[in-house]
């Protein structure tokens, strides 16, 4: 099977979400509740001893931002959207390969062939496909796929 595609911007941030939430294997919950948790802690201690002192502002600013980190990290999508355009991925098109051994994608002046076996992490959404392997993330956009190509790299992705 063979097809051309691009990664706009939202298919890349479905991507790094997809990666970001299989690498964190459901402790993703548990670590943003650990940042909010120090951070009111934080917030505490400041407030139940507060003086007009550097040593409780410092202590209110920082569990504040704990407070923040641990929000918006049960929200990374927005954070990846920021970030594409330092990816150098728009405007970049990429053509694709997949058989029974693994799949070969070749983009303007590079290309990667990743063995089924090598595909370490897979995940899928509305938007995307996603297969990790070699050290690098594969986004495969669903709007450049028919409906038979995606159920064969569901098929193929699997047999690994």
């Amino acid at each position: 099977m063979q097809f051309d595609y691009e990664i706009p911007v939202e298919e890349y941030a479905a991507g790094q979400v997809l990666y970001y939430k299989a690498c964190a294997k459901g402790r993703l919950v548990k670590r943003a509740l650990s940042w909010v948790l120090l951070g009111l802690f934080f917030v505490f201690i400041a407030a139940s001893r507060w003086v007009v002192d550097w040593a409780p502002i410092l202590l209110l600013l920082t569990g504040g931002l704990f407070i923040y980190w641990g929000i918006v990290s049960l929200f990374p999508r927005r954070h990846y959207r920021r970030h594409y355009p330092e990816s150098g991925l728009a405007g970049t098109s990429y053509h694709a390969e997949l058989d029974e051994h693994g799949f070969s994608v070749k983009g303007d002046g590079c290309s990667w062939r990743v063995l089924w076996t090598d595909a370490l992490l897979k995940g899928e959404d509305k938007r995307v496909l996603m297969l990790s392997g070699k050290g690098t993330i594969f986004v495969f956009g669903k709007k450049y796929l028919t409906d038979d190509q995606q159920k064969e790299i569901r098929r193929l992705a699997v047999m690994s």
